[in-house]
């Protein structure tokens, strides 16, 4: 039998304005990847991160997402849509996470048939549940880059805001 070492490490305490001044230069990158990238929705006036740029603000913090499952809706012994369920994982161990549905009415799965509805709605579900994930831990970076906290991905066609549709294209 043989035994290995290993090092615990201790969870490094930042004070509040460590907090603070780590998110502001993380708010200043993500300005300018976003910009640059044009990963972001003009909603209303209002400009909302897309999956892309909250999976990068995720790694800025050693954060990954991973889908834990994608399961069936189920209304009336038929399926009406997915659900996702995405944890956050750091330093193998999770540390936020989300489950989100994606419905066959929504934007991402309008025009498609059969087995191309589904497999939208199984990817969009994940896209919502990520982005969602990544929201719940980090909105403040995006908050300080200007942007709205809630994710794009939630913001769907069919509802108003003001005088303008939403609209939101997978």
């Amino acid at each position: 039998m043989t035994t290995k070492n290993v090092a615990i490490r201790e969870p490094i305490e930042l004070t509040p304005a460590e907090v603070v001044e780590n998110a502001t230069a993380q708010a200043k990158l993500l300005m300018d990847i976003v910009e640059r990238t044009g990963c972001f929705q003009l909603i209303a006036k209002k400009r909302y991160l897309q999956v892309e740029a909250w999976e990068t603000i995720g790694a800025f913090n050693r954060t990954h997402a991973i889908t834990e499952s994608v399961k069936p809706i189920m209304r009336d012994n038929e399926v009406v849509g997915y659900e996702a369920d995405v944890k956050l994982w750091k330093d193998g161990v999770v540390v936020g996470g989300a489950t989100m549905p994606c419905f066959f009415t929504e934007n991402a799965c309008k025009g498609k048939e059969a087995e191309a509805k589904h497999k939208a709605a199984m990817s969009a579900a994940q896209t919502f549940a990520t982005s969602k994930a990544y929201r719940m831990s980090f909105s403040y970076v995006a908050i300080l880059a200007g942007y709205e906290p809630t994710p794009a991905e939630e913001i769907t066609g069919g509802d108003t805001i003001g005088d303008m549709k939403k609209e939101h294209w997978c």
